[in-house]
């Protein structure tokens, strides 16, 4: 118990385990969402990352490859890549069709689950692994696709380099 310094010698009591339920459901959250552990991603064949000196480690699983002859979206086949470039029969407006249209039925399963959850959906981000040697036109390009599939957030995969 703890008392006020009054003239009328009164004691207050202070409870405080709704405080430390408070802390103990904040611990445990904390500890159940804190991994140590760096993700594992093995590159595809005929892809050579570029190279980054960063030290913050991915978070995702990669959603979309481009390797220096084929671009794949989780491990799916959708396009081929000819010259550093997408061939023209499948372009439109700036964007790689068969990727849109990949991306299309994952942001269709996502918003899916997330109503099942009573979740709002919201928009999606990806991983994208991309061979150095490719210039930025075709970055763009399926750049381009993921935002029109309302794929807005980018993270891209590099390979750590050591100092």
């Amino acid at each position: 118990m703890a008392s006020v310094g009054s003239s009328n010698k009164e004691s207050v009591s202070l409870n405080i385990m709704p405080m430390m339920d408070v802390f103990s459901i904040l611990i445990t959250f904390l500890l159940i969402s804190y991994s140590s552990d760096p993700v594992m991603v093995d590159p595809k064949q005929g892809l050579e990352l570029p190279g980054s000196m960063t030290l913050v480690g991915l978070d995702e699983i990669p959603a979309i490859a481009v390797t220096k002859t084929e671009i794949f979206v989780n491990d799916n086949r959708v396009a081929d890549v000819v010259g550093g470039d997408v061939p023209e029969s499948q372009r439109s407006q700036g964007a790689i069709q068969s990727v849109y249209d990949e991306l299309i039925k994952l942001k269709e399963i996502n918003d899916r689950l997330a109503e099942a959850q009573g979740k709002k959906p919201k928009l999606g981000s990806l991983v994208m692994e991309m061979d150095k040697a490719h210039v930025f036109k075709l970055v763009k390009r399926v750049m381009i696709s993921a935002q029109q599939a309302e794929f807005v957030t980018f993270k891209l995969m590099v390979d750590k380099q050591s100092e």
